[in-house]
């Protein structure tokens, strides 16, 4: 019996997992004056961008959210992905959210993982948006 409970505790470490989400801040996606940015037009341009950043991208028609994904490490034990969705948000305070997250996923505990996150990506088609006056990120407080 004793000759078991090391293999036992062994494999339960090698079998159980620890998920692991840490967020970027959350962004209002807001029309500038000019534009007249619809849900269609702003995933087609989002979509665009980050399948040449290394997403893929799937918009739901029946719920109007754009979600993109990218794996950012695939390792054996650990596996971190990347996530980006824009949705609508509120009328009165946004017409779009974009939101970013990392996933990991795999043996390494969140201990040794920082909380800390940050999209360039997502920075970056912010800037693109800006330059290209259709829309102005704002972070949300």
């Amino acid at each position: 019996m004793k000759k078991q409970y090391p293999f036992f505790v062994l494999m339960s470490v090698l079998v159980s997992g620890c998920t692991n989400v840490a967020s970027d801040v959350a962004r209002q996606i807001e029309p500038t004056a000019s534009s007249h940015l619809k849900a269609s037009d702003l995933f087609s341009t989002a979509s665009d961008f980050f399948a040449q950043a290394g997403y893929l991208c799937t918009a739901d028609e029946t719920l109007p959210i754009l979600k993109c994904t990218k794996e950012l490490r695939d390792l054996y034990i650990h596996q971190t992905t990347a996530v980006v969705e824009i949705f609508p948000g509120d009328e009165k305070e946004a017409a779009y959210m974009l939101v970013a997250e990392r996933w990991d996923e795999g043996l390494i505990p969140g201990e040794f993982i920082s909380g800390h996150f940050r999209n360039d990506d997502v920075a970056n088609f912010c800037g693109y948006l800006r330059e290209e006056g259709l829309a102005v990120c704002r972070t949300r407080s």
